[in-house]
Formats: structure tokens, sequence, C-alpha cells
């Protein structure tokens, strides 16, 4: 398990959150427009906080690719840039990430501009202000106290026509922590990369095994050039995409669990394109997967029938250490426009859904 805890401000819709407490298996729950897929965003920005494009990563997440001079300040709360934001999480080791986000002011007396540019300017007889990009400024202390710090970027370069831009990394720090995303519009292609290395492990026999908890027929699974098929009995293989979003969505998680061992995952709409039939089997291969590989979940979801398959996965599990490591979050809008998330620890969790109270 990566985060034990992890606190968000000025980040979208989310003036401020702390989520304490988090377990290997964290659900997020809420109404709609709560700010659930933020809260994932967020997450998957601190475990790469040193790479400056997952901030265009989480807005085409959002189907939207533009990064111009007005886009800089989408992802700040209230779209103010001067609301920098700041998001930190303690891991379990009890070392610190902090990564904040502000946007950078050219302070150069030459600046190069547009007569697009000019025409959008205020009719002031103020200097404005030119936003040049957005500076990642992150650090992790350890648990001697020592904090290193460094920094990345993301800059629009107005001598270049067609929008682009030039990214400015650490040549110091490098990565280590395994991180992937998988949003309600998942790239399959990351899917047939690790399914290629499993093959390669010869640990294709388990992916085979969860699927077949959906699909029954399901004998074997072959990475082509034509993508990726199975065999399900018939004189050919077939293409796994005749099976429907379901089973390829399954296949997405489970051999992304795989490919990031002792990593995170993130998952917006968990149940999206599951048959609910097929939620049980779902909860039962991501708890089985991410405990063998010691990989933490994030998932959001508000569909009810979830959450009831996972209470009954985890009513039906003789393992009070497994049903520890999961925990529900209730994420709510406060009058003061914080964010409140209540927890939902496993027993609570199983009250409230058998007795239909409602959570989302």
């Amino acid at each position: 398990m990566i985060f034990k805890e992890v606190e968000i401000n000025n980040f979208r819709g989310i003036k401020h959150l702390f989520l304490p407490n988090l377990k290997q298996v964290n659900l997020l729950v809420g109404k709609n427009n709560c700010g659930k897929s933020s809260v994932l965003d967020a997450l998957f920005l601190l475990s790469g906080f040193s790479n400056p494009l997952l901030i265009l990563r989480i807005n085409q997440f959002r189907d939207y690719d533009s990064f111009a001079q007005e886009d800089i300040s989408l992802n700040f709360y209230n779209m103010a840039s001067e609301n920098h934001i700041l998001i930190q999480g303690e891991k379990q080791d009890g070392t610190v990430r902090t990564l904040e986000i502000a946007p950078i002011i050219s302070e150069s007396a030459r600046i190069v501009i547009s007569g697009e540019q000019i025409s959008t300017q205020a009719l002031s007889n103020q200097e404005a202000n030119i936003t040049t990009g957005l500076s990642m400024n992150f650090s992790y202390t350890l648990t001697n106290g020592e904090t290193i710090s460094d920094r990345s970027a993301i800059l629009i370069d107005p001598k270049e026509k067609g929008g682009n831009i030039r990214i400015e990394t650490s040549k110091q720090y490098k990565e280590t922590l395994s991180g992937v995303y998988i949003n309600s519009k998942f790239a399959f292609s990351i899917a047939v990369e690790n399914l290629t290395r499993i093959i390669e492990a010869k640990q294709e026999p388990v992916i085979v095994e969860i699927l077949q908890h959906v699909e029954p027929k399901i004998k074997s699974i072959h990475v082509l050039k034509s993508g990726v098929s199975v065999d399900i009995g018939l004189n050919r293989l077939v293409p796994i995409n005749m099976l429907g979003d379901g089973i390829r969505k399954l296949l997405a998680i489970i051999t992304s669990l795989y490919g990031c061992k002792e990593g995170i995952i993130f998952i917006d709409e968990i149940d999206n394109g599951m048959h609910f039939s097929s939620l049980a089997s779902l909860w039962k291969a991501i708890l089985k997967t991410a405990r063998m590989l010691d990989v933490q979940v994030f998932a959001t979801t508000h569909n009810i029938e979830s959450l009831q398959a996972l209470n009954k996965i985890l009513s039906e599990i003789d393992d009070k250490e497994m049903q520890d490591e999961i925990m529900c979050y209730s994420l709510r809008h406060l009058p003061t426009d914080e964010m409140k998330a209540y927890e939902y620890p496993y027993e609570k969790f199983q009250y409230v859904i058998n007795q239909e109270i409602e959570i989302r």
C-alpha cells in the first residue's frame, strides 16, 4: 500500500479535501459532479508529481486537448490561478510527497504576442500579466525530516505556431512509483502492452481464469498483430472486441494491476460497461489481485449494484484482514465550499448497504 492519507487544496471544484485512513482498496462515491473524478485526477498528479505532462493528460481524460494561455487556469479552484494547487500525501513508509502547481508569469520586457492576443487584452492602463505556463514544484520529505525539492514545467512557446508547448523536466529526480489511470474511455492499447508482458512471463492462465468469471467459454488469450483474440471453442480465434466492452474493461483493469506491482491504480467509473451480473467477479478479481501484487486501488462509482456486489463479496470472504483493507468515502460539498469525505470502513459500509441507506 502506498498512501495512508492525502490532502487536496484548490484543485478544480475542490477548495479543500482531506482523505485519512486510506486502505489498499479505496472507493469514492457521491452525487454526479460532486468531484469524484477530480479527486482521482489530483491523486494521479501526486503519483507522478515530477511529470508535467500529467496536467495535460487529466484534461484529455475529459476530451479536452487544448493548452493555450486561456487554458492555463482551468484546473485551479474557481479558475483563479492565484489559488495555487497544493496536493500532499503521506506514504506508509512515513515519507511525504508535496506538489504545488502555480502559473508562470513572464517577467521579460520582450514578450512576443499575437495580434489576436492584443485584441483580447483588457481596456486598462495597467500592464497585463502574461501567463506563459505552469510550474510543477514538487518535494518529498524523508522520515528524518530532510526535504528534497525540485521543479518541472510546461510552457507555451510564443515563437511556435500551432500552440506548441515546451516541457522542462527534472534532471535529478527519477520516478520510482508505478501508477496507471483507467478512465471511462480507457485506452485499450495499455491493456495490450501489459498483456504482452504477462504472456511473456507465462502468467496468462491467471488472466484467463479471471475472464472466465464473465465469459466461461474463454479457453485462452492471445496477442496478435490485429489485437487481442480469445479462444472460445470455435474453429478460429475471436477478437476480444466482439465480446463487448465489459470483458475489455475487465481485461484492462486486471492487466493494469499486473503492470504496476507495488504501485497504484486509478479507475474512474469502475463499473462502466459492466453488466450487473459481472460486478461480483470484477470485485473479486480486484481484491485478489491487488492483495497479491500489493497494489493500492482508487476507484469511483455511483452505481448501487456495484456497491451491493462489493458488499456481497466482502461478506462471503472469511478474512477480516482483507475486509479491513477496504474503505469507502462518500464525498459531500459543505456550505463553506470545502469537500468532506465521510468514511465507511467495512462494518459501517456493510450496515448502510444492508439497510439500504443512501451514501452515493
